[in-house]
């Protein structure tokens, strides 16, 4: 675990195969997060969703879809053994762009989303005693 943090191990050219339990399960968990992607996407285009929640839906899924694509391309570069699009660091560094990423999602769900609903609330208040 210590070996993460030092550069030479991240961008080294010369890495060993990928063994095949920790491949079966990567590439498992990235199928997964892109079924849940298509999952996401397919409930954005349902009529009885509402419109605030379809872009909580398309911002997951553009999320879900990016991360399971870029990450299985990684895996795949790694698992071909190809020197420098295979390095361990570029696996690192997409996986904490797409924690930042998943904060603003987040961020959109937990703070965006209750402000938004709370003024569509007004203002189907205000239209109600309109002519």
């Amino acid at each position: 675990m210590i070996n993460w943090f030092k550069l030479n191990y991240l961008f080294t050219n010369y890495m060993a195969p990928v063994t095949s339990n920790v491949l079966k399960i990567s590439v498992a968990i990235y199928l997964a997060l892109f079924v849940l992607a298509l999952i996401c996407s397919w409930w954005r285009k349902r009529k009885s969703v509402n419109v605030l929640y379809k872009k909580f839906f398309q911002k997951t899924a553009n999320f879900l879809f990016t991360f399971s694509i870029v990450g299985l391309l990684l895996l795949f570069f790694r698992y071909q053994l190809i020197p420098y699009l295979g390095m361990r660091g570029w696996t690192m560094l997409w996986w904490l762009a797409s924690i930042v990423w998943l904060v603003f999602v987040f961020k959109y769900l937990l703070i965006d989303l209750p402000k938004k609903k709370k003024e569509q609330q007004l203002k189907e208040e205000f239209e109600k005693y309109l002519p």
